[in-house]
């Protein structure tokens, strides 16, 4: 009895932990097989203010949901989960209750009150108009005191004329007194010092470029070293290879378009258009993009739809763990020291 006891309990335990690990299993399948699907629609009349763009990331039936769109040179965002969505825009209902409920809340005022306001804002003009006075009366003190020292200015200037004219009456012939030897030579030591200091200066700033330079050069002989090993050479050709087999399977399914961009620098529009070459090859067959080095231009429509899962990605991480090149590079890499 006691032992069939036990095997019920354990038949339920064993029953919980399948049922736990089945629903494990479910969410990680509809995590990795479930696409994520996006989708973008931008218009250009012609300017950036005028530019206008909306985006949409779903997954899982619109369970989870990020809506993102620039209008007027204003960013919104949004992002639902089930039934709970938070975000920049201000949900629209419950405002104008509140509003509503604040004016009808706020207090009205009586006569008495009134008055008093009256009384206080009297009273404030009253104070307001003796400051006024004050800092007159304070004005005309200064100014009677700034006219006495103009005054006193001016008698201290005449007696200063009446010095230098008896000054220039003295006799000419008075010999000027001879600089003393021993200044002489304090300033020729001075600058002759400023000399010596400047030169070990030049000579110490051409030591340390010189050093630089050095261990520049030894850093760039070692990483050239390392990089021209076979091994690690196999290792970034794997993580190329399987970089394009991941970008092969998570490019949009959709890229519509015609653009035609340019800025006021044409420096600007080459950097851009250099820019953009090297996705090209990715989107060229299917979005035209047309420079205008002449003038500043933001003008046309790109619609993108796509999705990813991320099985792919799961694959990816796979291979470049189960690699022994991949791992002995990182291993090097992680000892590597300039």
């Amino acid at each position: 009895m006691v032992l069939h006891i036990l095997l019920i309990i354990l038949k339920i335990i064993g029953i919980i932990i399948a049922v736990i690990l089945g629903l494990l299993l479910l969410l990680l399948v509809i995590f990795l097989c479930v696409p994520v699907r996006y989708r973008l629609d931008a218009s250009m009349p012609g300017e950036i203010k005028e530019s206008s763009a909306y985006g949409r990331v779903t997954w899982l039936l619109r369970l989870i949901r990020i809506d993102v769109s620039f209008e007027e040179q204003e960013l919104k965002w949004r992002v639902r989960i089930a039934w709970k969505s938070f975000g920049s825009e201000p949900q629209k209902s419950g405002h104008t209750d509140t509003e509503k409920k604040k004016s009808e809340d706020r207090p009205v005022k009586t006569d008495v009150e009134k008055t008093e306001t009256a009384k206080i804002e009297s009273e404030k003009e009253e104070t307001h108009e003796k400051e006024n006075t004050a800092s007159k009366e304070n004005r005309k003190e200064q100014r009677v005191e700034s006219s006495s020292r103009l005054s006193e200015m001016e008698e201290e200037s005449e007696e200063e004329k009446r010095t230098v004219e008896s000054s220039k009456t003295l006799p000419e012939n008075v010999e000027e007194i001879p600089e003393s030897t021993p200044e002489k030579a304090g300033r020729f030591a001075k600058i002759k010092c400023t000399i010596l200091k400047f030169c070990d200066k030049i000579k110490h700033t051409v030591g340390h470029a010189e050093e630089k330079l050095d261990s520049i050069l030894d850093k760039k002989e070692r990483i050239m070293k390392e990089l021209e090993d076979p091994v690690h050479r196999k290792a970034f050709s794997k993580v190329k290879k399987e970089a394009g087999k991941l970008l092969k399977r998570w490019k949009p399914k959709v890229i519509k378009g015609e653009v035609q961009f340019g800025f006021e620098d044409p420096y600007h529009t080459g950097q851009a258009l250099a820019g953009l070459s090297m996705i090209y090859p990715f989107i060229g067959d299917h979005l035209l993009v047309e420079p205008d080095f002449e003038r500043r231009i933001l003008k046309g429509k790109v619609r993108v739809r796509g999705g990813f899962r991320m099985m792919p990605l799961v694959c990816f991480l796979w291979n470049l763990v189960w690699c022994s090149e991949i791992r002995k590079t990182y291993h090097d890499i992680r000892k590597f020291q300039l």
